[in-house]
């Protein structure tokens, strides 16, 4: 399993983020099986990361809106991940978020899974932490 901190998490999230902001709306409309389309997953991983803080401050979980235009996924996945950072998350759930993030970034963006964070068995663990939501 992936170790990992609130930093290597915050880092992850931004580094997928500053990608995602340079899409076009024809980039976010292109096919994403089985999520339906890129922003379609993109929605699922900001709703993961906001039910994660969600549930670390007891607040309730909530669906996020739907934003349109597409291009605003970016965004959405950014206030999200941030404010899963900024409830100190344990560090299992770091691993997990980070685990989560990595294996959509490998989705969203064809980016293997570096090996210094652990490569394919991270994709695998990010599949199994995506799987349980």
């Amino acid at each position: 399993m992936l170790s990992a901190d609130r930093g290597l998490l915050a880092k992850e999230i931004r580094s997928l983020v500053d990608r995602l902001r340079l899409w076009t709306p024809a980039r976010w409309a292109a096919e994403a099986e089985p999520w339906g389309t890129r922003a379609d997953l993109g929605r699922h991983l900001a709703s993961w990361l906001a039910d994660a803080a969600a549930n670390l401050e007891r607040t309730g979980l909530h669906d996020l809106p739907v934003l349109s235009p597409d291009l605003l996924v970016a965004d959405q996945i950014a206030v999200t991940g941030d404010d899963l950072v900024r409830c100190d998350p344990p560090p299992e759930l770091c691993a997990d978020a980070a685990a989560h993030v990595l294996a959509h970034r490998f989705d969203l963006l064809g980016e293997d899974v570096p090996t210094s964070l652990g490569g394919w068995d991270t994709l695998s663990y990010g599949r199994t932490v995506c799987a349980r939501t």
